[in-house]
């Protein structure tokens, strides 16, 4: 590589980079998601055509020099995306609540923001005086009813009500959210280093718009679950490569892969089900194991058990929440929001049969095969997005994480496909058209990557990550 190519790539790597943080400071400018519509988007938008032009020069700079300025870049990215008022979600203000609820002695699942029995908890930056009298009195999303998070979630509510005066407001959930991420951060260089894959891969992950735009400025818990996923590669040494120096350590084998820790591993997994419900998809990947399944049922189902007792004692099956009412309003239920089956020209239970049937094809495949614990992550989860096309961007966050402990950058353009659709469902826009096309451009890419791997005779799930 030409001392000229490597400077030529540092200068288009600063300069894609500086446009992004001029667009992230953009998106946190006053007025959210309904007031400057079009615009926002174009910004959003922006930020990802700005990454991809980082990413395509960073695979020429040389390995130090491009870690250093990716981890810059990703800090000031993330503070430039800070905002007074978070502009495309309004989960953190309900994060914030249940925060003020268990700290003053009530459990979270028992009423909904709205019950006159919290009226005395009701802060001004959530429920403004400006906003008296009218249909939605309080910044919070569906007031009228009980919880969706589970107990975790709710734990880490709990510790920022502690951490975050109320005198921060968004800034401050913000910025435990940037704590949380810069974790998650070091954690992959550290697994990338322990793998003995090309630390510039962090970039995937470091510059990505959904990590700056849902993990910080919008402060979503998801992170979180990132994180505790993190830890369990870790725990199962699934992240260690043929570059890897240390003994070999002696654990449950699963076709040729080693894991090291599976207990755990599960109870990282089963912590990072207790944040959000969908990371525990991939407790599914333990039972490969032969002999640990045992003990990874035992210990998931424990600490689910331990960390819903204090809640079942409590309130009794209240502890359900809105997870209900949260699928019936996704269409999920009736089987509508699968976008992508739809083109077939099904709804309703066949469409939900027919992903069911996929989702279990996929499933024993990923059984069968000896695809590290990351690699066949990553296959699951590119499953779950397709068929299930959800309309939240932070659900690829995971997704994106790790991503970059396999190498696997066919990945990365699903991690961008929510934001069309969530856009036009929020701007009641042409959301079926919209989420169709995001994400049957996405797809398109991945039934690419597979003919191409499959031609070439190997799963590329098996080979180090090349970053340039």
């Amino acid at each position: 590589m030409s001392g000229t190519r490597g400077r030529l790539a540092l200068a288009g790597l600063l300069l894609a980079g500086a446009v992004e943080v001029w667009l992230a400071h953009r998106t946190a400018a006053p007025g959210g998601i309904l007031a400057r519509r079009g615009r926002l988007f174009a910004e959003v938008a922006g930020m990802w055509g700005a990454y991809a032009v980082a990413l395509w020069c960073v695979r020429a700079v040389p390995r130090r020099t491009a870690v250093v300025v990716v981890l810059g870049l990703a800090v000031v990215l993330r503070l430039a995306s800070v905002s007074h008022k978070a502009p495309l979600s309004d989960d953190l203000y309900r994060y914030a609540w249940d925060g003020v609820v268990q700290s003053a002695g009530t459990d979270p699942y028992r009423y909904p923001p709205d019950a006159p029995e919290l009226s005395a908890l009701r802060e001004a930056w959530l429920w403004p005086p400006e906003l008296a009298g009218q249909p939605r009195e309080t910044l919070l999303n569906r007031a009228g009813v009980p919880t969706i998070y589970p107990p975790v979630a709710e734990a880490w509510f709990w510790l920022e009500h502690q951490l975050v005066p109320l005198s921060a407001r968004d800034e401050g959930y913000e910025l435990a959210g940037l704590g949380l991420d810069l974790a998650v951060l070091a954690s992959l260089l550290a697994l990338l280093r322990r793998a003995g894959r090309d630390p510039r891969t962090v970039a995937w992950y470091a510059l990505a718009p959904v990590a700056v735009l849902e993990a910080v400025q919008n402060a979503h818990v998801d992170v979180l679950a990132v994180l505790l996923v993190l830890g369990a590669v870790a725990a199962a040494g699934a992240a260690r490569g043929p570059a890897a120096r240390g003994p070999v350590v002696r654990g449950p084998v699963v076709r040729g892969q080693v894991v090291r820790r599976p207990v755990l591993t599960a109870a990282a997994l089963a912590g990072a089900a207790l944040v959000k419900v969908y990371p525990g998809l991939l407790l599914v990947l333990l039972l490969r194991h032969r002999g640990a399944r045992v003990r990874v049922v035992a210990v998931s189902a424990a600490l689910a058990g331990l960390a819903y007792l204090p809640h079942v004692l409590a309130v009794g099956p209240q502890v359900v929440g809105y997870l209900p009412g949260y699928l019936r309003e996704e269409h999920y239920g009736q089987g509508s929001r699968y976008l992508l089956v739809g083109l077939l020209g099904l709804r309703g239970a066949p469409a939900t049969a027919v992903v069911g049937l996929a989702l279990l094809v996929l499933v024993s495949w990923l059984l069968r095969s000896d695809l590290p614990l990351p690699h066949a992550a990553v296959r699951l989860l590119v499953g779950v997005l397709l068929l299930g096309t959800p309309v939240q961007p932070w659900y690829a966050l995971l997704l994106l994480a790790l991503v970059v402990l396999t190498g696997d950058g066919w990945a990365v353009p699903l991690t961008a496909a929510a934001y069309p659709l969530f856009f036009a469902t929020i701007l009641d826009g042409p959301a079926d058209l919209a989420g169709r096309l995001s994400y049957g451009l996405a797809a398109l890419v991945v039934a690419g990557a597979a003919l191409v791997g499959r031609r070439r005779g190997r799963d590329p799930g098996r080979q180090p990550a090349r970053a340039g």
